[in-house]
């Protein structure tokens, strides 16, 4: 069957943009990383670029367990060491690799601090809830990787996310809620004897490709379980160990912790037991910090004139100022 003039063309425009497609998505893929959320990579990345270069001692990574956790300014101020929160809210361990090797152009901290829940979201690079979003994203990169095609400023600009951003910027990245929700269900959540629930491939390669690259510039690692009734088990704590005991790495399960750190459900809570809300953050900080400053010997730089922007915004951030 012959195909009609117009027919003809039709077909050589869905040819030359299938060719146009690929051609862009050579382009716009990073030539260093691959990335879940490229527009979320590029704006903490983008974020950082204030930090004066090897300026900073911790890099924290991670999901919501550490950007709405882990404040550097809180750690600064009773600590003295530098660091950098750059977690954000559903963050992929690929993500995660993505930022540490951009931000290790510029910064050589002397730990890395990787909060674990991310490890355990199903997907890694592509939305697998969506298979035809999937296909189409493997096929021609450029729909995965292009920022406008994305939108999300779009709704984030709606939901006044971009003001969240904005505070957890000025913050160096932490972000933080004082709402209470308490957790209700049992405080024994880490005495339930589970099964060990073992990470995917994907956040296997990954965590190697993270802590391989922290090694291969003298870079210490710290593996961190945040306090989560509703997300941590048993089960993850013990293959975290396991992975850990067997890869030379530590790890610190703050679950194991609560009651050291004093964190109180009922009023430390932001979400029925997801994540703590402001309160705890400040507990969990002020035992981090001690493990950091004593296991790590990070150096206190509140004496040196160098680092006197760090004094200042630790003075003018009010919710430590009225604590």
């Amino acid at each position: 069957m012959k195909l009609s003039r117009k027919g003809k063309y039709v077909v050589t425009f869905l040819i030359g943009l299938a060719v146009l497609l690929a051609g862009s998505s050579i382009l716009v893929m990073p030539k260093d990383y691959e990335a879940y959320d490229i527009l979320a990579v590029e704006r903490k990345v983008s974020a950082m670029e204030s930090e004066p270069e090897n300026s900073l001692d911790v890099l924290f990574l991670g999901d919501s367990e550490s950007c709405d956790v882990f404040s550097p300014v809180q750690l600064y101020g009773e600590q003295g060491f530098t660091s950098y929160n750059t977690g954000s809210r559903a963050q992929r361990i690929t993500d995660v690799y993505a930022i540490l090797k951009e931000e290790l152009k510029r910064q050589s901290p002397k730990v890395i601090v990787l909060e674990v829940n991310t490890l355990f979201t199903k997907d890694t690079l592509y939305n697998s809830k969506d298979m035809a979003q999937m296909y189409t994203e493997q096929l021609l990169p450029i729909t995965h990787y292009h920022s406008f095609y994305k939108m999300a400023a779009i709704p984030e600009i709606i939901s006044g996310m971009n003001t969240e951003y904005a505070k957890a910027t000025a913050l160096k990245g932490f972000w933080y809620r004082k709402v209470a929700v308490a957790y209700t269900g049992p405080k024994n959540y880490m005495s339930t004897s589970t099964k060990r629930t073992t990470m995917s491939e994907g956040a296997q390669s990954y965590l190697t490709k993270i802590v391989d690259l922290a090694k291969s510039k003298g870079i210490q690692v710290l593996l961190v379980a945040s306090p989560s009734p509703k997300n941590w088990t048993e089960g993850k704590s013990l293959s975290i160990s396991d992975w850990a005991s067997s890869n030379d790495v530590t790890f610190l399960d703050l679950n194991e912790k609560v009651d050291d750190m004093g964190i109180d459900w009922s009023k430390d809570s932001l979400d029925k037991g997801d994540h703590v809300n402001f309160y705890g953050t400040l507990k969990i900080n002020a035992y981090i910090g001690n493990v950091l400053k004593e296991d790590y010997g990070l150096a206190d730089h509140r004496e040196d004139a160098e680092y006197q922007s760090w004094n200042d915004l630790y003075q003018a951030t009010s919710i430590y100022s009225n604590t």
